[in-house]
């Protein structure tokens, strides 16, 4: 991450994770979570280059989250849609360029 502190605003105030640890005087690793599942964020000073990387999540309630994540200014690079590969998802990035996406499998 290019900076600690916006990552976590990010991930906590926009994508609405919680925040479950720091790392470091002062901090320079943390751990976010949303539902059983935890990013762990490092920031660029003490590891390598800041993004781009690409996560990719599966989910149950896709669309109630998109919603969440619209209404809290996520930056959505690719919108809510049903996609061939049987998914419904959509893409946002984060401050540091790191790309994610939250998907739901289609049942048929």
């Amino acid at each position: 991450m290019r900076d600690l502190d916006e990552a976590l605003r990010f991930y906590c105030g926009v994508l609405g994770f919680t925040e479950a640890w720091k790392f470091g005087e002062p901090p320079h690793r943390a751990g976010v979570q949303l539902d059983g599942a935890e990013i762990q964020l490092d920031a660029a000073s003490v590891g390598g280059p800041h993004g781009p990387a690409v996560l990719y999540c599966h989910m149950v309630g896709v669309d109630e989250y998109y919603q969440a994540c619209r209404r809290r200014g996520a930056v959505i690079t690719m919108a809510l849609a049903d996609r061939p590969w049987g998914a419904r998802d959509f893409r946002v990035v984060d401050p540091s360029g790191n790309r994610l996406g939250f998907a739901e499998v289609l049942t048929k």
